[in-house]
């Protein structure tokens, strides 16, 4: 008894150490993606086909039997089976329509998920994505979540809520894009809000969007029509939720006209409002300022 309870417990090991090198060799948390370099024809009949396609790259690409390889690309899934065929080196042999997905079309330069078939799920999550009450660890390991039942596609943030980022491999499942921008050049050293009018005085936020639905904002993009002086806590963009400060902010680095954050999150309810602050530095340069966060459903 004692040396089946060994075995198994060696047998786990290797399976948690197998998924914990695919996670690195991924990147962190994040699944490896790349995009067809040639449009993908339908097919008749929809499913388990054999058929050829072109990546633009066949890295962490494998076909053999001990580690299978599972291809994404809009809510197709793709089971490889032979690696670099004609006509280049980065086209493969693949399955079509598996995993209970259905063979489609697919225009050159969509998105591709690569990964093992195991990572890939069967149904859709809500709630808390933290698997410790530290919230230092996320499940799954890798993210994002993806549903080949249903092609929908969740991520994680830092405040530890699931939220459907996506439809399928390529489309955004935001429910809005939440705007702020103001116009001309930013006064020096100056706290601005975007609220749609001149940037410099804009010293006072007179400008919110109000929240219509439970979600999620994340993924913020910021940008300046002029370079900015930037610099260690200055060009600084944050968001505020009624009137606080959120952990949605980024810099502008020194001469740079853009800055994003796409590590935090955070949760909002109906009646929420939405603010725009910019920290600007001595004598700068930035104008036009305009940033835009998404509101995703839970």
């Amino acid at each position: 008894m004692k040396n089946l309870k060994s075995i198994f417990a060696v047998s786990v090991l290797v399976a948690l150490l197998a998924v914990a090198g695919f996670a690195q060799q991924q990147g962190a948390q994040s699944l490896t993606t790349t995009t067809l370099s040639q449009a993908v024809p339908n097919i008749t009949g929809g499913s388990a086909v054999a058929t050829g396609i072109c990546l633009t790259s066949i890295s962490n690409v494998t076909a053999t039997v001990s580690v299978q390889t599972t291809l994404w690309v809009d809510t197709e899934a793709m089971d490889v089976v032979t690696n670099s065929v004609p006509p280049s080196g980065t086209c493969l042999q693949v399955t079509r329509g598996t995993h209970g997905t259905k063979a489609e079309g697919h225009a050159s330069g969509r998105t591709v998920y690569v990964s093992r078939p195991n990572i890939f799920q069967g149904y859709d999550v809500a709630g808390t994505c933290w698997s410790n009450a530290a919230g230092t660890a996320t499940i799954p390991a890798i993210l994002p979540w993806i549903n080949l039942s249903d092609g929908n596609r969740y991520d994680c943030k830092a405040d530890g809520i699931w939220f459907r980022s996506g439809i399928g491999s390529q489309g955004s499942a935001a429910v809005t894009s939440v705007p702020g921008f103001c116009t001309g050049t930013v006064g020096s050293a100056q706290t601005e809000y975007l609220n749609g009018a001149a940037c410099s005085g804009a010293t006072t936020a007179t400008f919110s969007y109000t929240v219509a639905t439970s979600g999620e904002l994340a993924n913020l993009r910021v940008t300046s029509s002029a370079a900015v002086v930037g610099g260690t806590g200055k060009d600084v963009l944050t968001v505020y939720k009624n009137g606080t400060a959120t952990s949605l902010t980024c810099t502008i680095a020194a001469s740079g006209t853009t800055c994003s954050d796409t590590a935090d999150g955070v949760a909002t309810v109906a009646g929420d409002y939405i603010q725009f602050q910019f920290v600007s530095a001595t004598s700068d340069t930035a104008a036009n300022v305009s940033a835009t966060v998404g509101l995703y459903g839970q």
